[in-house]
Parts: C-alpha cells; structure tokens; sequence
C-alpha cells in the first residue's frame, strides 16, 4: 500500500488545492490538470512533443492498455509513432522489456537492493521499471517523468506487475513535492535527457529528507563506445555545439539531437554543487541480460576491475556507465 503524496506549486511552491479533475495554487494562479489519473506539474514541455499532444497520446495509450499487455502496448506505441526510426524503435523496445530485471541487477550490484526507505522518488522514471524492482524496500514508491505519454504506459506497467505507486508528470528541474519528502532518491541515465542536469540534482537534494540516499546513474562521455542513445560513434569526442550537427548529418531521420552525456568530474561537480555531502562517483555495475558466453565473460573481468583501486579509476575516466552515490546534508540549524 502506498502512502498518499503530498504536493505543492512546481513554481512557487506554493499549497495546492484540488477539484478531483485538476490542482490549483492559489498563491500564483497556475492549474495543473489531472490527465490519465497522473497530475500533470509541467512547467514546459519535453523536447520532443508538446504537451496538448502529448496528453492526447497518453489519454489514447491508456485506452489501448485496456486491452493489451505492457509489451504489446509498448510495441503498439512504437508502431503510432513513425518518426521513432525502426532500427532505433527495436533497440528501445528491447531496452525497455529489460528494465525491471536490468534495474534488478544494477541494485545489486551497486548496494541498492539494501537501500531501504519510507518514500523512494524516482527522477526520469519512464515506464517504471525500477520502481518494481526496488518495489519491496519503500512503503511508498513515486515517479516522475517529464512524458505523460510513457507515464500512461507506466500504468500499465505496474498493473500487469500487481505493483502500486504514483506517477507524476513533472520537470526534473521543477519537483511538485515539499522539502524533505524521500528518503531515497533514483536517477537511472536521466540526467543527459534534461535541460539542466545542476537544477535537476539541487531539486533531487531540496525533496530528499536529512541524510536521503542519492543513488544515479549516467553513460559517460568519454568512454571509446558508440552513443548509446542513438548507436552512433564518435558523438562523445566531438565539442557540445558540434554534436547536434554530427548527429543530423549521420541520421537525417531523427529529432534534433538534444542529449548531454557528462564525465565522471562533471556529474561529481554537479553533485557538490546541488548540496550533496560525500558525493562519490564510482564505474556502475552493467548488466546485459541473454548476453553470449564471451560477453559474461568479458562482464565479469569488467566487474572485477571496476572494483580495483587503479583500474577502477581508470574505468571512471573512460567506462561505459558512471554511478553516482551521495548523501543529502542536513538542514542548517539557525
């Protein structure tokens, strides 16, 4: 059973009031609809689709997953969505139909599966994976995401997996929840996605209670790998104002490229300066599920180094995929 959420303005944080169909604020006048069941907070839209469309797409989704599964639907999704590439579209599909057991080994690999509290937020929380895997640790369990269309795909997600927790629609940058809400904070290959990563973490540690884990990932910049996006090589090495020009130039078929991946210095810098105390950034765990016998192979020589001291810091320089694990400070005492 999940505990109710409490919510304020994502603007001025201000209290809410509600009509069952929408939330007010009275203090600064904005109304915030309530679409598919999930509040809709968005202070802007997400890059890709803008928002009277996106509700549209989420209202017709949900309708569909009344009479489909989370994987027909998923597909389904992909199939009224042609400007998705189809190479592109079966990568993610693919992706998507692994993330709960994916989420599921990452925890342990990284020390989630102890990570124990009354309210997990997760931040970028697409169609729920993680939430179901970490599902038996959190009396209350929330998600965020800035695509109401892949929330009402969430839906259908945790219905099919008898799991119960709330979906937000909300800007990373622009939490709809008070200070000091969760106990626990998740952030799995979000930060590349949104428009301020720093904003994004400063919000992560102003909704997370005294002494809150912080526990994100994100696909590193530098390592020598294709994009792993879009399965592109080279995006990585290039300056930042050159990449969305690369990308056009390789794949004339996709929406502008607007994905920041960061390095380990960065996304430590980021942490620091949001107000996390030990911040440590460290090579994440990779899990690859139906990998051959060479590639579990060569995972676990990986696992063995990301846990030694030289080549460790080695792996953070130029590996694949950075974990992030920090601590919420206290609130300063007047």
């Amino acid at each position: 059973m999940t505990s109710p959420v409490r919510f304020v303005c994502p603007a001025c944080r201000g209290e809410l009031q509600t009509t069952g169909a929408a939330y007010a604020c009275r203090p600064c006048g904005k109304v915030y609809p309530i679409v598919c069941d999930i509040a809709d907070f968005r202070l802007a839209p997400d890059p890709y689709i803008d928002i009277e469309q996106d509700r549209n797409k989420a209202e017709h989704l949900l309708e569909e997953g009344r009479q489909r599964g989370f994987a027909q639907l998923l597909r389904y999704y992909y199939s009224i969505t042609p400007e998705d590439p189809g190479d592109l579209a079966e990568r993610w599909i693919a992706h998507a139909l692994a993330e709960v057991e994916t989420a599921s080994g990452l925890a342990a690999g990284a020390g989630w599966s102890a990570l124990e509290s009354s309210a997990l937020l997760d931040i970028g929380c697409s169609t729920g994976g993680l939430i179901i895997a970490l599902a038996g640790n959190h009396r209350s369990r929330v998600g965020v995401d800035v695509a109401l269309r892949w929330l009402a795909v969430g839906r259908v997600r945790l219905r099919d997996a008898g799991v119960r927790a709330t979906l937000v629609c909300a800007n990373a940058e622009h939490l709809p929840f008070p200070d000091r809400s969760f106990g626990a904070v998740t952030c799995v290959d979000t930060l590349e996605h949104v428009r301020d990563a720093r904003a994004t973490l400063r919000e992560a540690h102003r909704v997370s209670s005294a002494g809150a884990r912080l526990l994100c990932t994100a696909n590193n910049r530098l390592a020598p790998i294709a994009e792993p996006n879009l399965h592109l090589w080279g995006v990585g090495y290039l300056p930042r104002r050159w990449q969305a020009g690369y990308v056009r130039w390789r794949r004339k078929d996709l929406h502008p490229y607007q994905i920041r991946l960061t390095t380990a210095r960065e996304l430590h810098a980021a942490a620091s300066a949001a107000g996390y105390c030990d911040a440590a950034v460290t090579p994440a765990p990779i899990v690859a599920l139906g990998a051959s016998t060479a590639m579990r192979r060569a995972l676990g020589t990986y696992e063995r180094l990301r846990r030694m001291r030289v080549t460790a810091w080695l792996l953070k320089v130029w590996g694949p995929r950075l974990l992030l694990a920090a601590s919420a400070t206290p609130p300063t005492r007047s």
